[in-house]
């Protein structure tokens, strides 16, 4: 892969050339300001998703959870489809190049996503109908509407790759915040007993348009008129973009398989266990997935190995705060949830040692998205699944979920020592030359 540099026209030239130096003496605060705001945004996010869980599992039969869980689920892999891969690739070439070159990319991904909107969220509710015919405790017009928030997230998912790649990430927080918001307060008139089921599926493509709303209207504030987009090279962002989603599909299965295997062979009360121990390392992940999210513009434009080192060192050591923290009062964080739950405390230790190894391949892998190297990335992740499932097979039978636990540190440590090097040697020869 090889940055796509376009020359303009000389009357658009001026504007875009002021764009560019705007963006690259963006302060440092501001990659402050933009992680702190993502990082909220996660926690809070989170945080309502699992109050309007309790609220519905309290006030619904566990059928109507169940039927919700799927269709979320369908959701999610049809949002994973639809994206194909496009957002980093988007990212990427608009921070690298001008205002026309962004705007065109902006135009060229977008009917791009809405071809595999349609054709995937078709597919899905075409076999939940089939597969579960009366099950879904919902009309299928009410499935229907509840899967074509597909429409609004692909729009909103393009408007926030230009900001990101503008590094313009306080709107998105903002964004994703409001759509948590009106989910949660149609959860309450669910509760209050104001709202049926049914009603409850329909809220959502009304939640995905309030977040569409919000991005949209700063994407056109920045948006630079009078100029003719660029061409954008469609071929390489469907190959690139094809070759990121499978590593995505990869990394999804890589991280979540050992949950099967601890439930097959360890049976469910120790997946259970696992699963608490789990979902406080996925709270300690998504501390710094802001931070993923607004460094990789900088990494686009500033591909030096002193610049990353220096990101590694400082977020590492920042890490290791409320890794620590949480090691040395795992017994009593397991233990409030209940006593049973103590027994997962040797698995949590692996878990939050993997923290920092998982913050340093993230990062890693951005820098090698930025410098076109995604190839590797596809066979780490296979290298990493076959690993994984090895080791899951191993020791899982005798330690069950310390087994599996330890696996997944095994694995995050083999993928730090394999892409480090590599990465370092890659962004140390001259742009003209990789």
């Amino acid at each position: 892969m090889r940055w796509q540099l376009v020359e303009l026209s000389a009357a658009a030239a001026g504007a875009s050339t002021v764009t560019l130096q705007v963006e690259a003496k963006a302060p440092v605060s501001r990659l402050f300001s933009n992680s702190v705001a993502m990082a909220a945004a996660n926690v809070a996010g989170r945080g309502l998703g699992y109050a309007y869980i309790v609220l519905m599992a309290r006030r619904m039969d566990a059928r109507y959870l169940g039927a919700y869980a799927l269709l979320l689920t369908a959701s999610m892999l049809i949002e994973l489809v639809s994206n194909l891969g496009l957002d980093k690739i988007m990212v990427r070439e608009i921070s690298a190049g001008s205002a026309s070159v962004g705007q065109g990319y902006f135009w060229a991904a977008l009917p791009i996503r809405f071809v595999m909107a349609s054709v995937s969220a078709v597919v899905a509710w075409s076999l939940l109908i089939a597969l579960f015919k009366g099950q879904l405790l919902a009309s299928p017009l009410s499935c229907a509407l509840f899967l074509s928030t597909i429409v609004p997230v692909v729009a909103t998912r393009n408007c926030e790759a230009f900001l990101t790649a503008h590094e313009r990430m306080m709107p998105i927080a903002a964004s994703q915040l409001c759509e948590k918001v009106v989910i949660f307060g149609a959860v309450l008139l669910l509760v209050s007993g104001s709202l049926s089921f049914g009603g409850l599926l329909c809220f959502a493509p009304l939640a995905a348009s309030v977040r569409l709303m919000v991005v949209a209207a700063f994407v056109i504030r920045m948006w630079v008129r009078h100029i003719t987009p660029a061409r954008a090279n469609i071929r390489m962002l469907l190959r690139q973009g094809a070759e990121l989603f499978s590593v995505e599909i990869l990394a999804l299965v890589y991280f979540r398989s050992d949950v099967f295997f601890v439930a097959k062979m360890g049976g469910l009360g120790a997946a259970g266990i696992y699963q608490i121990a789990y979902k406080i390392f996925d709270f300690c992940l998504s501390l710094f997935a802001g931070f993923l999210q607004a460094v990789f513009p900088r990494m686009v434009r500033d591909k030096s190995s002193r610049s990353l080192k220096v990101t590694l060192a400082v977020g590492t050591g920042l890490l290791m705060i409320p890794v620590v923290v949480i090691i040395l009062g795992r017994y009593l964080i397991l233990g409030a949830f209940r006593p049973e739950y103590v027994g997962g405390s040797t698995s949590l230790v692996w878990l939050m040692l993997t923290v920092p190894l998982v913050f340093i391949t993230s990062n890693m892998a951005n820098m090698a998205i930025a410098a076109g190297r995604i190839k590797i990335l596809i066979l780490l992740a296979g290298l990493l699944i076959v690993s994984n499932v090895g080791l899951n097979l191993l020791l899982i039978p005798r330690w069950s979920f310390n087994g599996a636990a330890f696996s997944t540190f095994a694995c995050e440590l083999v993928s730090a020592v394999v892409l480090c090097p590599f990465i370092l040697k890659v962004i140390s020869v001259p742009r003209g030359q990789q």
